[in-house]
């Protein structure tokens, strides 16, 4: 007879373990709290917005990115089955090809993410580094580059205790640097990667990332930036869970988790208590996965959970921050730029798409009153800088207020050259994140934040595998190669946590693959020396 899992949440993190066991045979029940998969992943449909028989405008938690080294995420969308695709799901992403910065008062600069192969895109490149239309001066983009080749001959064990205690601001040596070196290399890398301020982030995990995607760029094998061919929920959540659901995986929706119960004489969970429709059960299983947020598990760990686990009980101490969406529906479609646009000196930390571009197969007719043509889809990365419009931070704000504040900013970086690309006419309708809980004098909440990686942190993150021999976990909190809180970093989360099942199962083949994040190998050997330094308490070396 197989083995029964439960796992505690429908997020990515939480569908990922469930298709890795499923495939392997286990009993799998999945409880979510909402009526839909998917967590910050899935769509969200406008409400109201449906006229005539259509479908609801498609709305989002946040436009989806995948860069190149989502190498996990990738693996597993080849296996979920879309039509006739060869490659399932996986095929359902499209590459971009440019990322363009806009700044107020200047004209937007845009590059390509592969090496370039037009004569456009040689034009654009000298524009960038030989007309320098970024405005860093020459010096400070040497200084960045030292910093950078400073972190790739760092060996692991300085990065994971040196390096993490080091914020990315003290690192690049933000201070005393020109605004432009901050907006474009300091600041603005942090705020709009992941809502993270430089501030306060592990310059270990800033410039990881950092490396990644800048290796993204020299490989043109790689698609350093993908995006979903369409709606989130349409081209990926729903089919997988289908997929799951074939395998025999057994979907709860609507299933809150209220608490475990923890049996001090075995140190076993013995069950974990669920509410459903207003009635209050207790399910039991073999093995049990939180696929829990940490904001939300962080207060279901008992104290007896804590003793067992001390790295359970230091789960309180990560933050999280505020990163959600905002999306303009236009009656016109506008081909501004093939890729992200980032307004780096927003106050709000701005990014966006017009995923329109790249919903090749989508029939926009099908959405809302038939009118609509553009998408624009807007991440707002910090909540706590004062508007432009109001003075007030963007958690202050009614969502009116954020309305006009978010296209404000957006419109005076592109509309400021002489070309109006937007206009309050072409907007259809307007749609926040509901994951932004604004109640008249209350206190905005945000019910569905995202970890940050501060300095300091990697010591208050758990294993997949708990001490708690059969509770797992699988989310983005825990330690991973992939480190930075991303559905990436879910996904490889849930394979630690399923080969810990087979390892406690006694599987010795089979077992989830793990990817590492790659780096150049001509600075291998510069590493193991640093290790010999790291070892023998000496600082690392300066090689320019």
């Amino acid at each position: 007879m197989s083995k029964k899992v439960v796992i505690l949440g429908g997020g990515v993190g939480g569908m990922s373990a469930a298709q890795e066991l499923a495939e392997r045979g286990f009993d799998v029940e999945v409880y979510e709290r909402l009526e839909v998969l998917g967590g910050k992943a899935r769509s969200i449909p406008v409400p109201g917005s449906a006229t005539g028989g259509r479908k609801p405008l498609p709305g989002e938690h946040g436009f989806r990115f995948f860069p190149s080294f989502y190498k996990h995420t990738f693996d597993t969308m080849k296996r979920i089955p879309y039509g006739t695709n060869r490659r399932g799901v996986y095929d359902n992403l499209i590459e971009t090809t440019h990322v363009m910065a806009a700044r107020e008062g200047m004209t937007e600069i845009s590059f390509p993410l592969y090496l370039p192969e037009r004569l456009d895109d040689w034009e654009m490149l000298y524009r960038l580094i030989v007309k320098n239309e970024a405005n860093i001066p020459r010096s400070e983009m040497l200084f960045f580059a030292r910093k950078v080749l400073q972190f790739l001959t760092a060996c692991t064990e300085r990065r994971n205790t040196e390096y993490d205690d080091l914020t990315w601001w003290d690192f690049v040596e933000a201070d005393g640097k020109s605004d432009e070196y901050v907006d474009f290399l300091a600041v603005g890398l942090t705020r709009d990667l992941v809502a993270m301020q430089a501030e306060i982030s592990s310059s270990r995990t800033v410039a990881r990332i950092y490396v990644q995607l800048m290796l993204g760029i020299l490989q043109p094998w790689l698609h350093v930036d993908s995006i979903l061919n369409g709606p989130t929920s349409r081209v990926w959540i729903d089919p997988w869970e289908a997929y799951l659901t074939q395998l025999g995986v057994n979907f709860h929706k609507g299933a809150s988790v209220d608490s475990f119960e923890f049996d001090e004489v075995s140190g076993r969970i013995s069950g974990v208590n669920i509410t459903q429709d207003g009635d209050t059960f207790q399910v039991q299983a073999d093995y049990y996965v939180s696929a829990l947020p940490v904001e939300v598990m962080a207060q279901k760990v008992t104290p007896k959970m804590g003793q067992k686990d001390p790295m359970l009980a230091t789960l309180n101490q990560l933050q999280t921050g505020w990163m959600n969406g905002i999306l303009f529906f236009l009656n016109k479609d506008i081909a501004l730029n093939h890729g992200h646009i980032l307004y780096v000196d927003s106050p709000w930390a701005l990014t966006s798409i017009f995923s329109q571009n790249f919903w090749e197969d989508i029939d926009l007719d099908e959405y809302g009153n038939g009118d609509l043509k553009g998408i624009l889809s807007i991440c707002i990365s910090d909540w706590n800088k004062p508007g432009v419009i109001y003075g007030k931070a963007a958690r202050d704000c009614t969502a009116e207020e954020i309305k006009e504040e978010v296209w404000a900013q957006i419109t005076s970086r592109l509309n400021d050259t002489g070309t109006i690309y937007l206009d309050p006419a072409d907007v259809i309708e307007w749609f926040l994140s509901p994951t932004i809980d604004i109640q008249p004098g209350q206190p905005t909440k945000n019910t569905e934040p995202l970890l940050l990686n501060t300095v300091g942190s990697l010591r208050y993150r758990p294993e997949a595998a708990s001490q708690i021999e059969n509770l797992f976990l699988a989310s983005d909190y825990v330690r991973t190669n992939t480190d930075l809180a991303t559905m990436e970093s879910a996904n490889e989360a849930a394979r630690r946590a399923v080969n810990g099942i087979l390892g406690r199962e006694g599987w010795v083949l089979g077992l989830c693959r793990l990817y590492e994040l790659e780096e150049p190998l001509i600075f291998k050997p510069a590493r193991a020396l640093d290790y010999l330094r790291f070892k023998m308490g000496l600082p690392q070396l300066d090689y320019l």
